[in-house]
């Protein structure tokens, strides 16, 4: 028999499922529901059972490269945080929903799986999908230009037809992308787009089944240059971090789960239908509207000047 509890503030009763007593505990549990569009997606940094000092540097790069209001790095060891294995999300699915974040970076490190990075995403306060990277000749950020602001939105740039063709491929450009987009914008400023996260698929190294693929990930400032035109010349300045990942293991999402994830919501149907209002195809949102019968014999009328007496010329 599943044990209840009850928050007075909200009016939900705890039980296998969250029930809404309240409108405000209803409202709550509505915001912490799946959402078709997410406004902002906000990224958790957090170490796994134990780390090395270049996964701990490559997390802080990360958080840089981030919105720092729109990221959240927990620099505490979790013992209890292992995605693939079974059980081993739970921690991580508590943590997310708690920093309501839709992203999360693990950082690991182990003699078999050294320098170890596990992408992930989460729906609906589950973890969506995995991916596991690891990391080869880091480099960190330049300490002069690391200084500078920069615009919280990056530009990436992805080189090759491996990002449309693989399949871990396509999976790691999803995770960065969302990892990355931060807030919802419908425009930006052209002066803003200052930097560009450039990934470059790179040589497998190995032979057979030993060959491993990897990704060259780059990140570059945009400099703007006189051209002696009205179109400047466009330059990149490597300001770092730059670092090699290379694939180790993946898990996807479930096909129902990613179903569900992508499926979008007509417009029409997501709008409360209103009364007497119509959409058409030529005169777009068209209504209608009652007047109450008028009379136009009671209307009163201005009477027209040539009807007026004027006095008689002496």
């Amino acid at each position: 028999m599943a044990k209840k509890g009850k928050d007075p503030r909200l009016g939900v009763t705890r039980t296998t499922k969250f029930e809404a007593k309240t409108k405000k505990g209803k409202r709550f549990l509505e915001s912490r529901a799946a959402q078709q569009v997410e406004y902002v997606k906000r990224l958790l940094l957090l170490y796994g059972r134990k780390t090395s000092q270049t996964v701990k540097d490559v997390l802080v790069e990360l958080k840089h490269m981030r919105d720092r209001m729109e990221c959240t790095h927990l620099t505490r060891k979790n013992e209890k945080i292992v995605p693939f294995e079974i059980g081993g999300e739970t921690s991580l699915e508590f943590l997310c929903g708690k920093t309501h974040s839709g992203c999360f970076v693990v950082g690991s490190h182990s003699k078999k799986r050294p320098n170890n990075l596990i992408f992930g995403r989460v729906y609906d306060e589950k973890v969506y999908d995995l991916l596991e990277m690891g990391v080869e000749n880091f480099r960190k950020a330049v300490a002069s230009e690391a200084k500078q602001v920069f615009s919280p939105k990056p530009c990436f740039a992805f080189a090759g037809e491996e990002f449309e063709n693989d399949a871990d491929f396509k999976q790691l450009k999803s995770v960065l992308l969302d990892s990355f987009r931060g807030r919802v914008v419908e425009s930006i400023n052209l002066k803003g787009v200052d930097r560009v996260i450039m990934c470059t698929p790179a040589p497998s190294s190995g032979q057979g089944e030993v060959a491993k693929k990897r990704v060259l990930l780059r990140h570059y400032a945009i400099k703007l240059k006189k051209s002696g035109t009205r179109v400047p010349r466009v330059e990149l300045l490597d300001i770092g971090p730059s670092m090699d990942l290379c694939f180790r293991r993946s898990r996807a999402a479930p096909v129902d789960v990613e179903k569900e994830a992508v499926k979008k919501v007509d417009e029409a149907i997501k709008r409360k239908k209103v009364k007497n209002v119509s959409d058409d195809v030529m005169d777009g949102t068209v209504g209608r509207i009652w007047l109450k019968p008028q009379d136009i014999n009671a209307v009163p009328l201005k009477k027209p000047k040539g009807k007026k007496s004027r006095p008689v010329d002496a």
